[in-house]
Formats: C-alpha cells, sequence, structure tokens
C-alpha cells in the first residue's frame, strides 16, 4: 500500500503514512523486519514531509562518491587483514536511511551535515554458529588494532541479543581524517535475521 500511495488524495496519503510510521513500522522493528521497517519509515516520511525528505536524499545523492571512496580508504587495511588471517567474509559500507538521518537531526538538534554517522561499514563473516561469536570478537580486535574505538559506543548484541532477535557487535572508531565510522560486526546467519527477521 505504501508503495503506491502516490495514486491516493493528500489527505489519504497523510492518514496512511501517519499509521504507518505509528503502528507498522514499529512492528516490523519488533519483529526484526528491518528491511521493511526502513523502507516503511521512509515511505512515510517521503508523504508526510516530502521538502525535509527530497532535501535528504539530495543531500545524500550529492555526497555518494565521496562516501563510497572514504568507505574504500577506510576498509582497506581491514579487509587485507582478515584476509591474510583466513577469514571468510563480506565487508560492506551502509549508508542510514533518509528517515534514520532526519531522527537524529530531530532528536540531536543537528544539521545534516552534523550527523556524523551517516553511515556504517559491515562485516559479515561466514562461519559456523559454534565459533560465530569468538570470529566477531576476533574481528572487532582487527578493527581497533587500525582504528581508535570510543569506549562509549561498544554495543554487544551477541552476548545479549535484543528482544527481537537481533545480534550484531557494533563499535564506532576515528577514523585517520578525524571522522567517526561505525563498524558492524555479525555472522551471515545474524545478518539474515536482522535483515529478514
Amino acid at each position: 500500500n505504501m508503495r503506491t500511495l502516490y495514486s491516493m488524495p493528500r489527505d489519504k496519503q497523510l492518514k496512511i503514512a501517519s499509521e504507518t510510521l505509528f503502528l507498522y513500522a514499529p512492528l516490523a522493528h519488533r519483529l526484526g523486519l528491518y528491511l521493511i521497517k526502513s523502507e516503511l519509515e521512509d515511505l512515510s516520511l517521503k508523504y508526510k514531509e516530502p521538502e525535509i525528505y527530497n532535501e535528504i536524499l539530495l543531500k545524500l545523492q550529492k555526497t555518494a562518491d565521496d562516501r563510497q571512496r572514504f568507505i574504500r580508504r577506510f576498509y582497506t587495511p581491514i579487509k587485507k587483514k582478515l584476509q591474510d588471517e583466513g577469514f571468510d567474509f563480506e565487508i560492506a559500507g551502509r549508508t542510514k536511511s533518509v528517515f534514520s538521518i532526519w531522527n537524529k537531526m530531530q532528536k540531536k538538534q543537528v544539521s545534516f551535515e552534523q550527523v556524523y554517522d551517516l553511515f556504517a561499514l559491515r562485516i559479515i563473516l561466514n562461519t559456523d554458529i559454534e565459533n560465530e561469536k569468538a570470529q566477531c570478537w576476533k574481528v572487532y580486535s582487527i578493527v581497533t588494532d587500525f582504528y581508535h574505538p570510543n569506549p562509549d559506543r561498544l554495543r554487544d548484541w551477541i552476548s545479549t541479543p535484543k528482544a527481537n532477535g537481533y545480534e550484531s557487535l557494533h563499535t564506532t572508531v576515528m577514523s585517520p581524517t578525524g571522522k567517526w565510522v561505525e563498524v558492524q560486526i555479525r555472522s551471515l546467519r545474524m545478518h539474515e535475521i536482522a535483515e529478514k527477521g
């Protein structure tokens, strides 16, 4: 319904978008359906606050190339070390959703440019369930060998998963250019649960 909201009158768009943001996006989050939750939030913002949505989207598009270059430079030494250590892994950058950026701007009372964690680096390990926790902590150790972590920003949802089943290790580290970067470390099994519930 949200994907075809453009065909409805404005009052219906606002009603459905508000209902989705209030009920269905939190429900998707509670069920651990991150991809659906994010899409519902973004679509709700697109119809409730189209100017804000388009402004953030445009800024994300304008800075996309710079972000990709930064992420590649940031993860190159980590990638090499993980390969040298024999890990089977995938590594990728992930940009925050438009809604998530807007939400952070509102909560922290900051501009788009002041949202320091516009993106995160995600390391997904292909490992068996018996070794996944130890492997995740070993990767954390490798990441923090290269970059200084912020001790206040370590989130261990591997030892104690969230109520919705989410498991991941999050740390925020300082890049050589002085930017904070969130690094998420998880197994492929954890990733499947995080994305699809």
